[in-house]
């Protein structure tokens, strides 16, 4: 689910939960404030979770650009070996 979507439902969801506290006879200012806090907490998990996708995808490139610099190690000294024979 891309991430506009996801924060949607978190959205209505999150709306959904604060109505009841309007029947409380809360404030709508209090209900606005429940509703921006669970809006936050949502996005502050989808930010961690893209920031973990992040850091992987970062770590297999290091792997990536360790083996491409092994195999360019490994091309040089064959180049160099047959230009000795």
């Amino acid at each position: 689910m891309k991430l506009p979507a996801l924060l949607s439902v978190t959205v209505l969801l999150a709306a959904s939960l604060a109505a009841p506290s309007f029947a409380e006879e809360n404030t709508l200012k209090e209900g606005a404030k429940d509703v921006g806090r669970a809006v936050g907490t949502a996005a502050r998990e989808v930010g961690d979770g893209a920031k973990q996708v992040g850091k992987a995808v970062g770590a297999a490139a290091k792997d990536v650009g360790e083996a491409v610099k092994e195999g360019a190690k490994e091309a040089k000294r064959a180049m160099k070996k047959e230009k000795s024979e």
